[in-house]
């Protein structure tokens, strides 16, 4: 009896992995037969026949009438049905949050977005969330939306659904996201640590990425995060706290983190590190929004562009330990402060790399910044729901 089981679950998630394979190539290719997705997925031809009809009996795909096929036989094109069903995907920052409502090919149809004002407790952010929620559902038929995700920053202990600390606020700690999500709404909710999701949207949205790659996304914004990618999968540890590169030492008689660590990256490199500082140069009680600092830059203001240089520099010395400790061919850089100069960015954490990588590992190094989406954290929490839904329509969907 054993051995079946362990079968059974082994077969569900083989269907699982085609599934979602087979959404994600619908997605690149736009409309496409099963033939050519059969071709491209390396299933098997009656495999893919069975995913795609199960899909179409779901109202997840439609029929669009014939291409031209191989040899010049017409076939019957396979698109997704774009309008059949939606996720909503939620993005919880340290000074903001973000949710968004997706279609089933991963697009962002309606987004709302709210500042996290100083000093309110999460009890009162969690309730600003849900009536936004509210406001996000009533944009289209509810029945229609298939799930809830929510993006975490971190340490987030997945298991517990709880965040460990979370540096620049307080409070979050005993904030149960999963449970009080589900009291509100009768969808299922997914929750994943933000750089996770981050490094998801590359996967599902770069077609450039090599799908058997290894790649790091990190996330430089409110705090410092990564995301690690082997061969398709996300490295996410024994408690679902790797990647939490903010809360590596780059100065080990630094400032003291709410972690309990001294000299984490997070206390010398993040958007909010850089306003403050920048504010702090130039004698200005109140800090300068991103917008402000990106202009500044542009201008050549001597103050932001020393800080901003300076704060790159560190993310490399932060890297160097990234790189070292797991030998990715790929880091994507993303995230709001890569947004704000992605050349200058580029340039000083190219120079640390150099400098301080062996030879060998940096020539087999590619560090680009991502131009997959505006908010990939957003998205990939996003297309992590499209894909935990669409992969299990036994378990989510009622016809």
């Amino acid at each position: 009896m054993a051995g079946n089981d362990l079968k059974g679950v082994n077969q569900d998630s083989i269907q699982s992995m085609n599934r979602t394979l087979i959404i994600k190539l619908l997605k690149e290719q736009g409309v496409c037969s099963r033939a050519n997705l059969a071709k491209l997925s390396g299933l098997k031809k009656a495999t893919v026949t069975y995913i795609v009809n199960d899909f179409i009996s779901w109202g997840c795909v439609r029929e669009v009438g014939l291409m031209q096929g191989d040899k010049g036989r017409r076939s019957i094109g396979i698109t997704l049905a774009e309008d059949s069903y939606y996720v909503i995907g939620i993005r919880l920052a340290r000074r903001n949050f973000k949710i968004g409502l997706f279609s089933i090919n991963g697009r962002l149809i309606y987004m709302k977005q709210q500042q996290i004002e100083s000093g309110q407790s999460p009890d009162r952010t969690m309730e600003y969330i849900i009536n936004n929620i509210h406001a996000v559902v009533d944009q289209v038929e509810p029945d229609k939306i298939l799930a809830i995700g929510m993006a975490i920053p971190g340490p987030f202990i997945k298991q517990e659904g709880k965040i460990a600390v979370l540096t620049e606020t307080a409070g979050w700690g005993n904030m149960a996201f999963k449970e009080e999500l589900e009291k509100h709404f009768s969808y299922p909710v997914f929750m994943e640590h933000d750089a996770n999701a981050g490094a998801y949207a590359q996967i599902w949205y770069d077609k450039t990425i090599d799908k058997n790659s290894s790649l790091i996304y990190v996330a430089i914004g409110q705090g410092v995060g990564a995301g690690i990618v082997y061969h398709g999968e996300i490295i996410k540890g024994e408690l679902g706290i790797a990647g939490e590169i903010g809360h590596t030492t780059i100065n080990y008689d630094g400032p003291r983190c709410e972690c309990g660590n001294r000299g984490c990256l997070e206390k010398y490199c993040s958007s909010i590190v850089l306003a403050r500082n920048i504010a702090r140069k130039r004698g200005r009680g109140e800090q300068y929004d991103l917008g402000q600092i990106g202009e500044m830059i542009e201008v050549g203001d001597m103050a932001a562009m020393d800080e901003f240089r300076t704060e790159c520099s560190y993310l490399g010395y932060g890297l160097v330990n990234v790189v070292n400790s797991f030998n990715p061919s790929v880091i994507i850089l993303g995230d709001e402060m890569s947004h704000i100069n992605d050349d200058i960015m580029l340039e000083e954490v190219d120079h640390v790399l150099k400098e301080r990588l062996l030879p060998e590992v940096y020539s087999n190094l590619k560090v680009k910044v991502s131009k997959a989406v505006k908010d990939s954290v957003l998205h990939g929490i996003g297309a992590i729901c499209i894909n935990e839904v669409l992969g299990n329509l036994e378990l989510y969907l009622v016809k």
